[in-house]
């Protein structure tokens, strides 16, 4: 199919007509049923002319859909904006349409001269400055983080064996989605997610909002700067969609502050292992666009790993990879434990 170089330049546009339904919850309006632009324009709170603008162009994406009244209605690929969808990306959507195209769009030419990330360029500062200024979008952050998490936390769920395991800890696990899944799964563990201390205050706060007491019982927040250190007591180390965003040298630090606290549990016995799921080279389909995303939010000289990058780094961190899993969602884990020689 041939492109036009306009339709590419258009997509930004395209992108952030997208990101404007996803952020004002229109598939969840059109969830009981069809509606009008304006009875969509009350539920959301929008500008009736406006939001009718908006509707006709989704539509005419395909993202939405028109019945023979007149009336949007959702189609399979809108049911992904809903909240309450299983494979939801409602949040992720709206972060990347919303901020990350912002911080692109404002700063992208200045980093790709200077080598450096984007949004210091774009807003003056690094992404987890931004965040901790704008409540609003460190909520979108911290539950599009969650959309991201959520089919690997479902594999691991079904396919780690965790008969062996008392206490999961989840190494920059956000809002703690990835441990929700596998504690759901597996009732005698207990799981540690640890992140900055203001991630881990919205996501306890979120916790207890739920009125999930088993989950409130065993699921436990840990506030830590893991380029200095990281929680002992795990049996399990997780570390999801986190490396990819530091450097190689920045990457070696947080793996080796895993490798203390897993040695730390040497005395009792405890043989602790870690999983780094990350995206690979080999088995990553969106590199190219992945590496992009990175220079918005990432910190300077990050690149896609390779599987020997990885392997290099958890040696240089005294960690052994058993082996490497390629998984859904472009991401591969790699399995490791304390080297011998550490």
């Amino acid at each position: 199919m041939e492109v036009s170089l306009l339709s590419l330049v258009m997509g930004s546009i395209t992108s952030a007509t997208i990101g404007a339904a996803a952020r004002l919850g229109v598939a969840d309006a059109l969830e009981d049923g069809p509606a009008t632009g304006a009875e969509l324009a009350k539920t959301v709170g929008a500008d009736p002319d406006a939001l009718e603008s908006l509707m006709r162009a989704v539509t005419a994406l395909g993202v939405f859909a028109r019945d023979e009244e007149g009336r949007y209605t959702n189609s399979p690929l809108s049911e992904q904006l809903r909240t309450d969808h299983p494979e939801s990306i409602r949040h992720l959507t709206s972060l990347l349409c919303g901020l990350y195209a912002q911080a692109a769009s404002g700063g992208l030419t200045q980093a790709v001269k200077t080598g450096t990330s984007v949004m210091p360029h774009a807003f003056g500062v690094s992404l987890y400055e931004y965040l901790e200024k704008d409540a609003e979008t460190a909520r979108i952050f911290d539950l599009a983080m969650q959309d991201w998490a959520r089919p690997i936390g479902a594999v691991l769920a079904e396919h780690v064996p965790f008969e062996n395991v008392r206490t999961v800890v989840d190494v920059g696990g956000g809002n703690g989605a990835l441990l929700k899944a596998i504690l759901s799964a597996h009732p005698h563990l207990k799981g540690v997610c640890v992140d900055r201390p203001d991630t881990c205050r919205r996501a306890e706060a979120g916790l207890r909002a739920s009125g999930n007491e088993d989950l409130i019982e065993r699921l436990s927040y840990q506030p830590s700067d893991i380029l200095r250190e990281v929680p002992e007591g795990g049996d399990l180390y997780i570390i999801k969609n986190v490396l990819h965003d530091w450097s190689s040298e920045s990457g070696v630090r947080i793996l080796s502050n895993i490798r203390k606290a897993m040695c730390a549990g040497a005395d009792t016995g405890s043989t602790s292992k870690l999983l780094v799921i990350d995206p690979l080279k080999e088995h990553d389909s969106g590199a190219a666009f992945r590496n992009v995303i990175k220079m918005v939010v990432g910190e300077p000289n990050t690149l896609e790993r390779s599987e020997a990058d990885i392997r290099r780094e958890a040696a240089e961190a005294g960690l052994q990879v058993l082996s490497i899993t390629p998984c859904p969602a472009d991401l591969s884990v790699a399995e490791c434990v304390v080297a011998e020689s550490a």
